[in-house]
C-alpha cells in the first residue's frame, strides 16, 4: 500500500502543479476540481467493487492524468493524456504492462464511454460523478460557459436544459456500485 500512495501522491503533486501552470483558463468545468473529484470518486468506486491494491493504484494513476490533455487541446485531449501519463510513468520506472492498462483506462473516459473492463468501468463512473450531485446544474452551467469559450456554443436556457435532461435519460453507470448508489441520485436530478 505505501508504494502505491507513493507513486499515486507523486503523480497527483506533478498533475496538479502541471494544471496550475499550463491549464488553459477557460476550462472552467475541466480543471483541477474535476481532476481531484474523479480521483476521489475512484478510489470510493474501487473499494465499492473490490479492486486488488494492484488494480486501485492503475485506475487512480489514470483518474489522475485523465484530463491532463487538455493543457494542449480539448478535442481529443485523451491521447494527449495518453502521452503525458506515459512519458511520466516511464520516468519513475512504473511497468510497461501497468502504463498500458493505464493508457488504456484514460482512452476509456472518451465521449461517448466504452469500457471493456472492470477497470475502465470505475474510471468512466468516477469521471462523471458528478451527474449524481446535488451540484449538478452548478457543475453543468461551468461546463456551458467552458463550450461557449472553447467551441462559441450558445444556449438558450431552454436549449440547455433539454440537452442536459437528454444527456441524463441516455447515460447509464456501467459499475454496480454506481448504478444502486449514484444512478437513484441522479434522477432526482431530472428537471421535469
Amino acid at each position: 500500500m505505501k508504494k502505491q500512495k507513493r507513486i499515486t501522491q507523486r503523480a497527483s503533486r506533478y498533475v496538479t502543479r502541471r494544471l496550475i501552470r499550463e491549464l488553459p483558463h477557460n476550462r472552467i468545468f475541466h480543471n483541477i476540481h474535476h481532476t481531484l473529484t474523479v480521483w476521489r470518486g475512484t478510489k470510493m468506486i474501487g473499494k465499492a467493487m473490490g479492486l486488488s491494491k494492484e488494480e486501485l493504484e492503475i485506475v487512480c494513476l489514470a483518474a489522475i492524468f485523465h484530463d491532463t490533455g487538455h493543457i494542449e487541446c480539448y478535442v481529443g485531449h485523451e491521447e494527449v493524456s495518453v502521452r503525458i501519463a506515459r512519458e511520466w510513468l516511464e520516468k519513475q520506472g512504473y511497468p510497461p504492462a501497468k502504463i498500458d492498462r493505464v493508457s488504456d483506462c484514460i482512452r476509456a473516459t472518451s465521449m461517448p464511454q466504452d469500457p471493456r473492463n472492470k477497470l475502465e468501468q470505475v474510471l468512466c463512473d468516477a469521471d462523471l460523478l458528478h451527474l449524481s450531485f446535488e451540484a449538478y446544474p452548478d457543475y453543468q452551467e461551468m461546463l456551458r460557459r467552458e463550450w461557449q469559450l472553447e467551441f462559441g456554443l450558445k444556449y438558450t436556457d431552454e436549449d440547455w436544459e433539454l440537452t442536459n435532461n437528454t444527456f441524463l435519460a441516455d447515460h447509464k453507470y456501467f459499475t454496480d456500485y454506481a448504478r444502486q448508489e449514484l444512478e437513484p441520485r441522479k434522477q432526482q436530478l431530472k428537471v421535469d
